[in-house]
């Protein structure tokens, strides 16, 4: 764990020293911000993009700074990163990069009319709110692990950055009711989808194939992923495969007679996923768009993890392996909801899931899907990136 890392995570244990730095911290920021803006001014066209505090170039962000540049070239478009991942990280040409936390940085952020992040964005407790509009696109808004101050095991409630939010984005009823509670935010919420998702909403073969032949997947090969969240004891840390994935896919190519690989995906909070040597077994941890994942894959098994939310989206079959349930409840988060009163196919060990996949073929797999969107109030239109351009587009004047 990094020095300043460290510092953090003793400041958010320690409320009353938190509360005591944290003016000093905050004067200094917007005492810069503030001198940026009287210098240079507010640019109307300049948006700048952040993904999970600055790790990557991807998710909703991602797509839309691409769409935003399709619809609006002359838009100047700045993506902050971490210091120790900025040179790694490839962008077009088009894309300004900056370090995020540096004066650098905030000088950017200072000029900018427009902020769009999909985790918290802590400078955004510094921004101008009438002239500065700060969107807020979060990243699985049909999780079911409790999040922000719904998570009764933070040591203490951190501040809501998201209450400084212009607007957020959702592609559910359910997201949108997450981020009233969890968030405490009471604006305007874009029911129009997320933008990472309109590529599974078109779902087109061609697009498919193209990532296929990226990957080097061979044709006629079925892809099963696994795709497991993080436990919050393990953050930062390596983290031990639950499912035996070369048994299930044993029993995949038994039962279909179909060759099948697995793509396995560790959670961007851990260092790695560890499983069983297997020469069928593909990390693909480090693929930079998940929704490109979900649109080749065949057959999803996650845990805990809001992709299976998107998933449904494919109408392909979907199943939830739990076999450290209770140690999870224990150790990590409680659910917004009970599962086993959901749509959700759940398994609790190796012969369950295998007897779900057995009984489950591509129509019980379509109605459980369907069913899915149902129970979440899915509200996804294949339009999602267009309808956050046009909002801030109106608004450049």
């Amino acid at each position: 764990m990094s020095t300043l890392r460290t510092v953090k995570v003793a400041l958010r244990k320690n409320q009353k020293l938190f509360e005591v730095l944290h003016p000093f911290h905050k004067a200094w920021l917007v005492a810069l911000m503030r001198f940026a803006q009287r210098r240079y001014g507010i640019n109307p066209k300049k948006v700048i993009f952040s993904s999970f505090e600055g790790r990557s170039y991807n998710d909703n962000p991602r797509y839309i700074s691409e769409r935003l540049h399709a619809l609006c070239p002359d838009c100047e478009i700045v993506w902050l990163f971490q210091t120790k991942v900025i040179d790694g990280v490839e962008v077009p040409p088009y894309v300004k990069k900056q370090y995020r936390i540096t004066r650098a940085g905030l000088i950017e952020q200072a000029t900018a009319r427009f902020w769009v992040d999909n985790f918290r964005h802590t400078e955004s407790l510094y921004l101008d709110g009438k002239k500065q509009f700060y969107i807020q696109t979060w990243h699985g808004d049909r999780g079911f692990k409790r999040v922000g101050d719904d998570n009764e095991k933070l040591d203490h409630k951190v501040l809501r950055m998201e209450n400084q939010c212009a607007m957020m984005i959702a592609g559910s009823e359910f997201g949108t009711g997450t981020y009233r509670t969890a968030f405490r935010f009471n604006g305007e919420v874009l029911m129009d989808g997320c933008p990472r998702n309109d590529i599974l909403m078109r779902n087109d073969p061609a697009e498919a194939a193209a990532i296929r032949g990226r990957l080097g997947i061979e044709e006629g090969v079925k892809l099963l992923m696994y795709a497991p969240t993080y436990r919050d004891a393990l953050e930062r840390c390596d983290q031990d495969a639950v499912l035996d994935i070369s048994r299930t896919l044993d029993h995949l190519e038994k039962t279909t007679g179909e060759r099948w690989k697995c793509l396995y995906r560790a959670h961007y909070l851990n260092t790695r996923l560890n499983v069983r040597a297997d020469d069928r077994l593909i990390d693909a941890s480090k693929w930079p768009e998940m929704a490109e994942l979900l649109l080749i894959t065949d057959m999803l098994i996650t845990d805990y993890s809001s992709c299976g939310g998107d998933f449904a989206l494919l109408r392909r079959p979907l199943f939830l392996y739990h076999a450290d349930a209770e140690e999870y409840l224990r150790e990590s988060r409680s659910f917004y909801f009970d599962i086993a009163e959901s749509p959700f196919l759940v398994a609790h060990d190796q012969a369950e899931l295998e007897k779900l996949i057995d009984e489950t073929d591509a129509e019980a797999a379509r109605e459980n899907c369907e069913a899915l969107d149902r129970f979440f109030g899915t509200t996804e239109t294949g339009h999602a990136a267009d309808a956050v351009c046009k909002y801030i587009m109106d608004r450049m004047g």
